[in-house]
């Protein structure tokens, strides 16, 4: 049997975070560990009790940067009401890995949560509907032309969140040869990592792997 993702809830609610713990309880995989009820509550739990995930109020966003720095480890969902496409780029960028909303079914919300744990990038489709239309918009051949076709479609894979052995899947290529995709685009987009390379993408508007409502 698999451990369970564990998971610390932070939020500066008692509806918030008492609302979290009962849609977690008793989910299946799911191990509650702690709530915290300000930034250093949700540092000190982070650093304290390693959690597979801290999951976050939109109104803690401005710890966010700081926690994902000082617990690499960790990865971080952004729980907010806004559905709009700044504030879960802000959350991003900020280190979170996903963004979900507070109108949440408590399915979505576990669903989310174990896409998180395992190397996903995860966006409620409210927000991910306005990405949809991005992408329905605007020429991908217009958006990072220094990408060849084939490095451009792995950009896309890694904008949805997908691990190399996925994209080799996919693509029906060899994973060394899915590494040196990914290397290259990183180089051509000055990119620090692969999850930097995926927010650029995501900011273009490319990329359509959204949570699936269970």
């Amino acid at each position: 049997m698999s451990e369970p993702v564990t998971v610390v809830v932070a939020g500066e609610t008692y509806l918030y975070t008492e609302g979290v713990r009962w849609a977690l309880a008793d989910v299946p995989g799911i191990k509650l560990l702690a709530l915290a009820h300000d930034g250093p509550d949700a540092l000190k739990a982070a650093v304290k009790l390693g959690p597979d995930i801290l999951l976050i109020d939109l109104t803690l966003l401005h710890e966010v940067d700081y926690i994902a720095r000082r617990c690499p480890d960790v990865k971080i969902i952004v729980v907010s009401q806004h559905a709009d496409e700044l504030s879960m780029m802000a959350a991003m960028r900020a280190g979170a890995r996903g963004y979900v909303m507070t109108s949440a079914h408590p399915a979505e919300l576990a669903a989310a949560i174990r896409a998180v744990g395992v190397g996903h990038l995860v966006f409620a489709r409210e927000v991910a509907a306005g990405l949809r239309e991005k992408l329905t918009t605007r020429s991908t051949r217009t958006t990072f032309p220094e990408l060849t076709t084939r490095e451009h479609e792995v950009l896309e894979h890694l904008a949805d969140g997908r691990s190399n052995a996925e994209i080799a899947k996919v693509m029906c290529l060899a994973p060394k040869t899915v590494r040196n995709h990914v290397s290259n685009v990183l180089t051509k987009l000055e990119a620090e990592s692969r999850f930097d390379a995926a927010l650029r993408a995501r900011d273009a508007g490319l990329g359509t792997r959204v949570l699936v409502r269970a």
